[in-house]
Order: structure tokens, then sequence, then C-alpha cells
């Protein structure tokens, strides 16, 4: 199932559910109820969209699983975000939802998840989706007595939510979801830091081997220059990485390695093709790895280059420096936070244009995003060159 497609239904049959349901249920309450921790057995959380989301919603649900210790976690999510959401440690179920293979597997996902939710009979529903009126109908259908979610005047979403919580986009997002976690009573304790994800002895010397089969057992740097298609627009322009990975190679003694989905490999293998002349210290890891050997590889990378997107996040979490490219989203509620980490963003008048009230689609003024185009390879080069020191 396409994006547009997904966003259509979410808009129209949503609003029509999102307003069925709000008939039989009273108006939601704007303050911290008094949770009794020792009865809240099951919590449902859920988060469908975005890789780099649940990286950063990490840190609530951790203080969530410590602050009702007796309580058993479930996640909710898509099915392709399983893997990355196990390697974190910090649910003790995951349950999917099927969007990749047709309309029949959705539908046949989409009724299990439904029984699934009746079934287990949740004390509390904390819904991290911004405004998506899915994520407010499944969290009524789970007919938890307590239902946590963001609230909204730009996006109704009717009663479906009984604890309603303000969005602030001039907080990282982090905060956000953490904002969350505030109003069932948790209090916010220090600075928010990423769950690093778990890799497995496997998947390390998966990649060791990759690695080496491949040349690249000395000084590496990763590089993502894909973006979903939620927003291809954030993408910065394809012949700028051309020109940037071209210097870089010719002035550092070092290989630069590609990554990417499946879907992914052959956009990454024309950009390799196009590099020419220095293409053996370029390689196509593309579709290669999993989510966590994917976190491996950024745990060696000396440096990882991304735009905004979720293998950004990961590499944060794996505490490898970054250099990020913002445009279309701003920096301000998804960027990488610490002194390791170099974010462009030109901040020109039509940017940022994502908006999470509008099912973050994007609407650009332009042609082209100017606000990538405006982001030079040379300042790009000079930041690089700064972290990776003298050249060799």
């Amino acid at each position: 199932m396409k994006i547009k497609q997904m966003k259509l239904l979410d808009r129209y049959l949503g609003f029509i559910a999102c307003k069925l349901f709000s008939l039989f249920t009273p108006r939601p309450s704007k303050t911290r109820p008094k949770i009794d921790k020792h009865k809240t057995k099951n919590i449902l959380l859920m988060k469908f969209f975005g890789l780099g989301s649940i990286l950063l919603l990490s840190p609530a649900v951790k203080a969530i699983k410590n602050g009702f210790p007796h309580s058993r976690l479930v996640f909710f999510t898509l099915s392709r975000n399983r893997e990355l959401c196990r390697s974190l440690g910090i649910f003790d179920e995951v349950i999917t939802l099927e969007v990749d293979k047709g309309w029949p597997a959705f539908c046949s996902s989409l009724l299990s998840s439904i029984f699934y939710l009746w079934k287990r009979r949740f004390d509390m529903t904390v819904d991290f989706e911004f405004f998506t009126r899915f994520s407010a109908v499944m969290t009524f259908l789970s007919f938890a007595p307590v239902r946590v979610g963001y609230h909204a005047w730009e996006t109704w979403r009717g009663n479906t939510h009984n604890i309603q919580v303000p969005f602030n986009r001039y907080w990282h997002i982090m905060d956000n979801f953490y904002n969350l976690a505030t109003y069932i009573g948790l209090p916010k304790n220090g600075e928010l830091k990423i769950i690093r994800p778990e890799v497995s002895r496997e998947d390390s010397e998966f990649v060791a081997s990759l690695l080496k089969d491949n040349g690249a057992s000395g000084d590496f740097i990763s590089v993502h220059f894909n973006a979903s298609d939620l927003s291809i627009e954030r993408r910065w322009p394809y012949e700028n990485f051309i020109k940037l990975i071209n210097r870089l190679v010719e002035d550092y003694n070092l290989k630069i390695i590609f990554i990417g989905s499946k879907s992914e490999s052959g956009s990454v293998g024309e950009i390799v093709r196009a590099i020419g002349g220095k293409s053996s210290a370029v390689l196509n890891f593309a579709g290669k790895l999993s989510i966590t050997q994917l976190a491996r590889l950024f745990e060696l990378s000396k440096l990882v280059i991304s735009n905004d997107s979720g293998p950004l996040h990961l590499a944060v979490a794996m505490e490898t420096p970054t250099v990020s490219f913002f445009g279309p989203e701003t920096p301000v509620i998804y960027g990488p936070l610490g002194k390791s980490h170099t974010v462009f963003f030109k901040n020109i008048d039509c940017s940022p244009c994502i908006n999470v009230h509008d099912r973050k689609s994007v609407h650009c003024y332009w042609e082209k995003p100017r606000c990538m185009e405006a982001i030079s390879v040379d300042e790009v080069y000079a930041a690089i060159a700064d972290k990776l020191g003298a050249r060799e």
C-alpha cells in the first residue's frame, strides 16, 4: 500500500470512524489523572510510521517501563519495524500490521490485530502517532480505560483519547514523546537519550565478513542519500552527493559505503556508477543488511552522512558522528542532539514546510526544493574535513 493511499484513507474514512466513536464517549480530560501503577497490568503502545521516530520515542518507553514495573508493555507497529523494535529490548511483546503485501494481507492483518486488542483487555493505551486518525481508531478499539494521545485543533480526532496532550511544534520530538508519559504520572528526569539497539554476535560477524570481502577493513564513511516516500523532497541533490564523494575519495584514504533498503539498491547502484574513476573506493551495501547489521556498520563507521531519515537517528543511537541535511523538516524538532553531529539547515522563507498536522505532506513552493539546493558541496566538505582531520 502506498503512502498516498494511506493518507487518503486516514483523512476520509478515519474522520468518519472518529466521528462515529465520539458519539459514544464523553469529552476527554485535560488533567493528569492519578493512575494506580499496581493495577495497571497491560499497556499498549503504538507508533506505526517512522523508523527514526521509534528510536526517538524509546526514552519515553523506557520511562514507562520503569514507572510501571508490574506492567506488560505491548508495542503495535508496522511489520517493517519489527526487527528494530525487538532489538531495543524495552518491549515485552511486539505486534505488527502488514501494509507492504497488498490489500488482502492488510485487511487480514487488521482484523487479526483488532481481535487481539479485544482479547488482551489493556488497562492503558498510549498513542505515539502525531495526528493520524487510524491510530486514534485503534486506540479507541483497544477499549482501554485510559487512552492517551495528542490533541490539536487542526486535526480533529474526536474523543477517541480520553487524555489529550498538546503537541508543541517548538520542542524537540523526544520532549514531545516524553510529554505523553508525564500525563500518566511520570516525572522527567535528566537528559533524554535514544536507546541503543542490541546487536547479536552473528550480526557483528556478518558485518565484519562483508567489510573484509569488500576490502573495507580500514576506515570508512557510511552514506545514506535517499529519504522515504513520505517526503522525497528531503533528499540533498543527487549531483551534490556525487561531487562530495569524489572529493572525499580523492583527498582521504578511506572507503565510502552507500546504504539503503532493497528497493533502493537500484538508485544506489546508479550513484556508485556515476562516481566513476574512484569507484573502487565506493561500495554499494544497499539491500545487504538487516537493521541490526546496519546498526553495527554505523557503529564501526568513522562518520555517517545522511538526509533527514531513519538511518540518521540509528547512527545517533550508535553514538557515531553524523553530518545531516534538513530543509522541508526542521532540525528544531528532528535534528540529532549533541556536539558530534553537524546539521545543515538554511531556514529560507518557505522552510520548513512539513507539518505534523497535515500528515507530513509536502507542497513545495518551488519546482525543486531550494532549501536543499542551498546547501553547498563546499560547506559540507569543510564540515566533514573538520571531523576527519588532516588529509592523508
